[in-house]
């Protein structure tokens, strides 16, 4: 079995991101320590708590365009591809939570580019379900959207608090999406 290294810039990232989602007033003392790194480590990467939350923030949106860029959701069904959407968004919360909780980062406009292009490739996918007769097109089309980003946020929230398991998240999140905007019930296979 071979071990994959994980670089310390790369641990501490990662670190930051879930700190950052349970406390997002923890020091970089804190993140230091998750991510197994002395402070001086931390700050020869990182020069500062806003660098950071920045490098987190754009790698984990990178991170996520990727992820459904490799999907290719527009060659799938309208069904299909709502489902393999709603099981890649919601274990990013590990990545994306601390977005939500921090405050640091609302004008920067990288990263608003960032969310622009990721949330325009989900709204697409929403209204090409809601076309094909999945999704109910009687609805605005920024309420279907905001819906499943209120479900997504519910959830990585309820997994973050220990409320809910990680693996029951995106069929919570599916159901009562489906169910919602859905032109029928959620299929038993999806359930």
């Amino acid at each position: 079995m071979t071990r994959i290294h994980i670089s310390a810039r790369d641990r501490i990232v990662e670190a930051a991101a879930t700190v950052w989602a349970a406390d997002p007033s923890a020091t970089l003392d804190v993140v230091a320590q998750r991510a197994g790194v002395g402070r001086a480590t931390l700050h020869r990467h990182f020069p500062s708590r806003a660098a950071l939350i920045r490098t987190a923030a754009l790698e984990g949106i990178a991170a996520l365009a990727a992820a459904l860029d490799a999907a290719t959701l527009g060659q799938r069904k309208p069904a299909e591809a709502l489902d393999a959407l709603i099981n890649i968004l919601v274990p990013f919360g590990d990545r994306l939570h601390f977005l939500l909780v921090t405050g640091e980062l609302i004008d920067d406009p990288d990263l608003a580019a960032a969310e622009a292009a990721v949330n325009a490739s989900i709204r697409q996918l929403l209204d090409a379900a809601a076309a094909a007769g999945v999704l109910r097109n009687d609805l605005p089309a920024a309420w279907r959207f905001r819906a499943l980003e209120a479900l997504l946020y519910a959830a990585w929230t309820a997994v973050a608090a220990g409320e809910i398991a990680r693996l029951d998240a995106p069929e919570l999140v599916r159901d009562p999406f489906r169910r919602g905007f859905g032109t029928t019930p959620a299929s038993p296979a999806a359930r």
